[in-house]
């Protein structure tokens, strides 16, 4: 029987609760940043409201591909052991068991990829299901592209290869690889993350300072229909360079 209770990692696991939180928050946060640039309460509130809806999206969307990328991790240290496995001569369902045991003095039960090969050794043993749909359906549900190609591999040789051990070796070292320069680029490009992000709040800082200095400096700004122009013109500029940014330094390999 197929369990209808796993995780699809590509869906937000948010609970109701947590939405209507990062959206309050992010909904302060954002009136805050425009009533620095109106300093007209009503106009804050009504911006916050909308565009806080936007970036709970966003953060949400953050939760997402931050599993995935925890997901990949453990799928790669599933692999490595499989494949550690098969050299030793296990095949197919007993490599599958020795990287399980493996994994365990690793990682949580509560784990998602302990809970994933759970699965997949019960469904197999108890439920009839073949490995091959069984690794389908959880590659269908991580929407990981090296889970995908493993899976696709897996169905080949399944009950059919006697190179089983080095097969899967060498599926492991070239998805491994990838894994790996993956982890180097997104290490070589936090620091860029950080001075982007620092970047995007300095308009922000400027504002306040300027409207710390106070003798009236930044009044045409707050009081004229003029400055009222400007502020929304600089207030778009703003978001779209975090939106750009955001989206410069998200590389996808």
């Amino acid at each position: 029987m197929q369990n209808n209770n796993l995780t699809v990692y590509y869906q937000c696991n948010m609970t109701k609760k947590d939405h209507i939180t990062v959206y309050v928050l992010a909904s302060f946060l954002a009136a805050a940043v425009v009533y620095l640039f109106y300093h007209l309460i009503i106009i804050s509130v009504v911006l916050g409201l909308f565009l806080g809806y936007f970036l709970e999206k966003i953060y949400a969307q953050s939760t997402i591909t931050k599993r995935q990328k925890k997901l990949l991790l453990e799928f790669r240290d599933f692999l490595e052991n499989m494949s550690v496995a098969a050299n030793a001569g296990d095949v197919e369902y007993k490599a599958i068991l020795s990287a399980r045991n493996a994994l365990k003095q690793v990682y949580d039960d509560d784990a998602d990829i302990i809970i994933e090969i759970n699965n997949i050794i019960n469904q197999y043993e108890n439920g009839g299901r073949k490995l091959t749909d069984l690794f389908m359906d959880f590659a269908n549900r991580s929407q990981l592209e090296d889970v995908k190609s493993f899976a696709t591999i897996f169905s080949v040789i399944e009950g059919k290869s006697n190179n089983f051990g080095a097969i899967i070796n060498q599926t492991y070292n070239i998805i491994g690889d990838k894994i790996e320069i993956t982890e180097e680029i997104e290490t070589a490009i936090t620091s860029s993350k950080s001075e982007t992000y620092t970047m995007l709040c300095m308009p922000i800082i400027i504002v306040i300072f300027m409207s710390a200095l106070g003798s009236g400096f930044m009044d045409s700004l707050f009081t004229t229909t003029v400055g009222h122009i400007v502020a929304t013109v600089a207030l778009a500029l703003f978001a779209a360079s975090f939106v750009i940014a955001v989206k410069a330094i998200n590389i996808k390999v």
